[in-house]
């Protein structure tokens, strides 16, 4: 038996594929695929996802038809490598493997038409981002491949094969990882060029299909830089970007991988709005690009540069763990004493020499904007229409998260173009709404005015004290019971002293 070609790192991301002979003759083989017989090993970050048991026997490879996989690759791979957005909202900050199941479930049994359309465009999204959708009937591993910003995300779940012969086990443990773009994309297309150039045919038929799959692979190369970034934000946004774009003179970014059909860095307008999912007009997409423009072309502070990291992504972490722990360092980072109870955000984003500006947009659901990172002055806009920003309170909340933003979310290209709205990851925004609350409140601090109050204050008494950390009511009480200093029953208490007297910020 021949050795496998591999194409990539196991260190990072490496796809393994070697022909093999079928013991059947090709008569009784299946006519579209039986030629393809061959093995696979999939590895990512040294775990080795194809490893498997079946019966007494170990293996760390596959053997099935090769095809599916191929023909997968061939007609996903702009969405894949690309495209960020769910069909559904997603509001757990998950890994696509487990968004995706989690989705798939909840709209698979919908009893109305709009339950069974988000259903079907969620299964379509499942399609194009899931290995097993190359066929439900081999033995393949749950992975998912997604775009995330300038890395590709690569997750995948312990379910067994719907189709599993008795004794058969794949061993891996549910994980993830992102990786950046050129390390998938690369391997996956050597793998892509390998297969079509190496396949053997027994027959007519059997030739038909390869050259059919030289030809597709022929086409894909030529796939215009358009179409792909067509992935990220969607027909409607890049037409309306596009025209913004002319109006404001906001030239492109273009990095491919090489000669691969693959966006190695986003374009930093495009990744502004990739994966929006609210109604935008053009005024609203002209006024951001002229906001982003405005900060080209500039440079950050020593104070930003030194403060600015992005830290290890552990999914399993709840997103407000970390985000207080990213605050109370900065805090610390800019000596602001734990015991402080108000932090003027304003003061703290102009010693930084963070620009700030208040606009108006048309719509309500854009909070705020952050743009920073190399190329860039970092500026925070602050939309005056958001809900989240009708008093000081809200305001300042706003300002703290975005900084959040502007520190510790920019891109493997060290950029950063970032909305605030209902559309971003929700595990991006929990952890910068966490940072915001520690950051302009922290535990020791209310921990110290709350004194012997703590676990059965009044409402007036928690409200005084959102005036003096200068927070929302609302936020304070949330924040109180995230840092374990009022207990459920102490939330709902005050939650619903809020709600009687219509008090609520």
């Amino acid at each position: 038996m021949s050795e496998f070609i591999s194409f990539g790192s196991p260190d990072r991301f490496e796809i393994a594929a070697r022909w093999s002979t079928d013991r059947e003759q090709r008569a009784r083989l299946p006519l579209e695929e039986g030629w393809s017989t061959g093995d696979l090993r999939i590895t990512v970050g040294g775990q080795v996802l194809t490893e498997h048991r079946f019966g007494a026997q170990s293996k760390d490879y596959l053997s099935w038809y090769l095809s599916p996989v191929i023909q997968w690759l061939m007609a996903s791979w702009t969405w894949l490598l690309h495209e960020q957005g769910y069909a559904w909202l997603d509001k757990s900050g998950g890994p696509a493997a487990v968004s995706t199941l989690a989705a798939l479930e909840r709209t698979i049994a919908s009893s109305n038409q709009a339950g069974r359309d988000l259903y079907r465009n969620t299964q379509a999204w499942w399609h194009r981002h899931a290995l097993r959708a190359a066929d439900s009937s081999a033995l393949y591993p749950d992975i998912y491949f997604r775009r995330v910003a300038d890395d590709i995300e690569i997750s995948w779940l312990d379910r067994q094969p719907a189709y599993a012969p008795d004794g058969f086990a794949l061993n891996l443990l549910p994980g993830y990882a992102t990786l950046p773009v050129r390390a998938v994309a690369e391997p996956l297309w050597q793998f892509l060029d390998w297969a079509t150039q190496s396949a053997k045919v027994a027959n007519e038929g059997d030739k038909a299909s390869v050259d059919a799959l030289r030809k597709a692979f022929e086409n894909l190369k030529g796939t215009p830089f358009s179409t792909l970034e067509l992935r990220y934000v969607g027909e409607r946004v890049q037409a309306l970007l596009e025209h913004a774009r002319q109006a404001v003179g906001f030239e492109h970014e273009i990095e491919l991988v090489d000669d691969i059909p693959a966006i190695e860095f986003l374009d930093s307008a495009v990744l502004m709005f990739g994966g929006t999912h609210v109604n935008m007009d053009e005024p609203d997409i002209r006024r951001l690009v002229e906001f982003l423009k405005t900060q080209r072309g500039g440079m950050e502070s020593d104070a930003v540069a030194a403060l600015t990291m992005n830290p290890a992504n552990e999914a399993w972490l709840q997103p407000y763990e970390e985000g207080y722990r990213l605050a109370e360092e900065v805090r610390d980072e800019l000596r602001i004493e734990p015991e402080q109870l108000y932090v003027d955000i304003e003061r703290v984003l102009d010693d930084l020499g963070i620009r700030v500006e208040d606009v108006e947009l048309d719509t309500d659901a854009i909070r705020g904007v952050a743009v920073a990172g190399e190329g860039f002055s970092p500026a925070i806009l602050v939309n005056k229409k958001s809900p989240y920003n009708v008093n000081d309170a809200g305001r300042r909340f706003t300002l703290a998260h975005e900084l959040c933003h502007v520190l510790f979310d920019r891109t493997r290209a060290k950029r950063l173009s970032h909305l605030s709205g209902p559309w971003a990851s929700a595990r991006t925004e929990k952890r910068a709404n966490a940072f915001a609350a520690m950051f302009l409140a922290s535990a020791g601090a209310i921990s110290r005015s709350l004194g012997p109050l703590r676990g059965r204050s009044t409402e007036s008494e928690v409200r005084n004290l959102a005036k003096s950390v200068g927070v929302g009511f609302s936020a304070l009480i949330e924040h109180l019971y995230n840092v374990n200093l009022i207990d459920d029953a102490e939330r709902e208490r005050l939650r619903n002293k809020s709600l009687e007297t219509g008090t609520g910020q």
